[in-house]
C-alpha cells in the first residue's frame, strides 16, 4: 500500500490480525480508521504527499485504541508540529519523526515521558534539535533509551545526567528554603535586640531607623547630667 495515491485508510477494520501496515508516500491528511487492529505492532506513515502547508493529523481514538500493541511509527517528514495525539501510546519501543517542525521542547519531554518502553527515537532534522541540552533532557525523561538521532547512548551518560539533574533540584530546594526562612530569623534576631536590655542605648539605635522620629527623641540620652 506504499507510493500509492491513498487519502484515506479506507477498509482495514477486517484484518484484525494486522501486525505491520505500510502507507508511506501516500496522500493521507489523517490518520484514521485503525481501531479495529489491535494487534497492529507496526506503523509506517512517511512521506505523505501533502499539500503545500498542509500537515499529516493523528485521531487521538484511533492512537488510543492501538495504545496497547503499537511498538513502532514512523512519521518522517510530514510537516508536523505536536506529537500530544500520540502520547497514549504506552508500548512504542521504536519512533522515528525525522524533518518534520518539532520546535517545543518541554510539549515533547511531556509526550514521550508517558512511552516508558521507548529504546530508539530519531528526530534529526526538527528545529528542537538546535535547543540547548536537547539530548541531555531526552535521555533523562527516556530511562530506556538506548539510540537518539542515530547515536548510541551509553548507561554511564544517562547516569550522569540523572545525578546531575538531581544536584540542581536539591540545590533549588534548598535555595528556596532559605529565602523563606532568612526574613523569619532576620525578624527575630532584631527583636531580641529590642527586647534584651543588655544590648544597650547603641543596640537600640541601630534599631530606630525604623521607629518613628518622635520616638527616637524620647529615646536620646541626657546629657549633661
Amino acid at each position: 500500500m506504499q507510493n500509492n495515491n491513498l487519502t484515506a485508510i479506507d477498509n482495514l477494520s477486517h484484518l484484525k490480525k494486522l501486525t505491520k501496515l505500510y502507507l508511506g508516500g501516500n496522500k493521507i491528511a489523517v490518520v484514521e480508521g485503525l481501531n479495529e487492529l489491535s494487534e497492529l505492532r507496526e506503523l509506517h506513515l512517511e512521506n505523505q504527499r501533502l499539500a503545500p502547508g498542509e500537515k499529516l493529523l493523528f485521531d487521538r481514538m484511533t492512537f488510543r485504541a492501538l495504545s496497547a500493541s503499537l511498538c513502532v511509527l514512523n512519521i518522517n517528514n510530514n510537516n508536523i508540529d505536536d506529537l500530544r495525539d500520540l502520547e497514549a501510546l504506552k508500548e512504542l519501543q521504536q519512533f522515528s519523526a525525522t524533518d518534520n517542525r518539532l520546535e517545543n521542547i518541554l510539549k515533547l519531554e511531556d509526550v514521550v515521558s508517558n512511552w516508558p518502553n521507548l529504546v530508539k527515537m530519531d528526530l534529526s532534522g526538527n528545529p528542537v534539535c538546535k535547543q540547548q541540552k536537547y539530548k541531555d533532557r531526552l535521555i533523562i525523561v527516556c530511562r530506556k533509551l538506548v539510540s537518539l538521532d542515530g547515536r548510541e547512548i551509553k548507561e554511564l551518560t544517562r547516569q550522569f545526567l540523572i545525578n546531575w539533574k538531581a544536584s540542581k533540584e536539591a540545590q533549588k530546594n534548598r535555595k528556596q528554603q532559605t529565602m523563606i526562612s532568612y526574613p523569619m530569623n532576620d525578624f527575630s534576631f532584631h527583636q531580641t535586640q529590642l527586647c534584651d536590655p543588655s544590648y544597650g542605648y547603641t543596640s537600640y539605635n541601630k534599631w530606630m531607623p525604623q521607629a518613628t522620629l518622635k520616638t527616637q527623641r524620647l529615646m536620646l540620652p541626657v546629657s549633661g547630667l
